[in-house]
């Protein structure tokens, strides 16, 4: 029996979902599929697998860091089969392009692309009162996701596969957010901007059991201390059961940023959006309401 290794990231369950839902149709194909979600340890070797995907949700129009450092950590696998999936909640732009590029650059063979939205739980946007993509991935989504692990199936046994043509680059605004948010930026400014409230904090210890990154660890009194290694996926701040994690000036640094996002996206009909209470956006981003 074939073997299939999924690797992907999902931080609210999104990107989960489509990663199963390929896995059944491979299953429907006789493939053995393994799935892992790169949630701060290192995925399994993939020597002996026949199939590799990799799925990843957008972050500030890029792959997330530690999806890219997966890659980047990679062997080369000269002629092993691989696809890719992506997860959105407004835009994906041309992340997918570096994600397909770096596997080619290590000799991988394509043989799937594949897309599809996601709930967009960014608090920026929620504390604005925007819901991006509420709802989604569909059932008609999940669905062409399991057809597609069907597909990649048929395409591994040497079905036909026209390549999908590259993603279109972002815009030039969105292209100056990007280098904006780069890992230069991460590592010397905004994640020396997370702190815990010391009258709020009862050093729980949940912020340094969920960070996906590894990035924060048990500090003086127990209490959390972040390193430079932020995804700035804020898990630590929207799951913190006393709401004690405190981004100093981060949400003033961001907020022109987001609301011309929130705002442009809102115009555009290919994006769905549902208006919430700003001030109910820490339960949407916890999945309450």
């Amino acid at each position: 029996m074939p073997r299939c290794l999924i690797v992907y990231f999902s931080q609210s369950g999104t990107t989960a979902r489509v990663a199963e839902s390929i896995a059944a149709g491979l299953h429907s194909s006789d493939y053995e599929v393994d799935l892992f979600n790169i949630n701060g340890s290192p995925p399994p070797d993939f020597g002996g697998y026949d199939l590799l995907g990799i799925g990843s949700p957008v972050y500030y129009y890029r792959p997330p860091f530690n999806v890219s450092d997966y890659l980047r950590s990679m062997p080369v696998i000269r002629g092993l089969p691989v696809f890719v999936f992506m997860m959105y909640g407004t835009y994906r732009f041309d992340t997918g392009n570096r994600i397909r590029r770096a596997l080619a650059g290590k000799g991988a063979r394509e043989v799937g692309y594949f897309h599809a939205h996601g709930a967009d739980l960014y608090p920026g946007y929620l504390k604005e009162g925007y819901l991006f993509s509420p709802g989604y991935p569909t059932e008609e989504e999940l669905s062409q996701a399991e057809e597609f692990g069907r597909h990649v199936a048929a395409r591994v046994e040497g079905g036909e596969y026209i390549m999908a043509e590259a993603d279109r680059p972002p815009p030039p605004i969105y292209r100056f957010e990007r280098f904006a948010l780069g890992r230069w930026f991460f590592r010397n400014i905004y994640s020396r901007l997370f702190k815990a409230d010391r009258e709020k904090c009862t050093a729980c210890g949940v912020c340094i059991q969920l960070c996906p990154s590894g990035n924060i660890v048990e500090g003086r009194g127990r209490r959390p201390v972040w390193g430079r290694n932020c995804l700035l996926c804020f898990t630590c701040q929207v799951q913190c059961p006393e709401e004690a994690v405190i981004w100093r000036l981060g949400w003033t640094l961001m907020r022109p940023f987001t609301i011309y996002n929130a705002r442009s996206a809102a115009r555009d009909a290919s994006v769905d959006c549902s208006r919430i209470d700003p001030k109910s956006w820490l339960r949407v981003a916890r999945g309450e309401e």
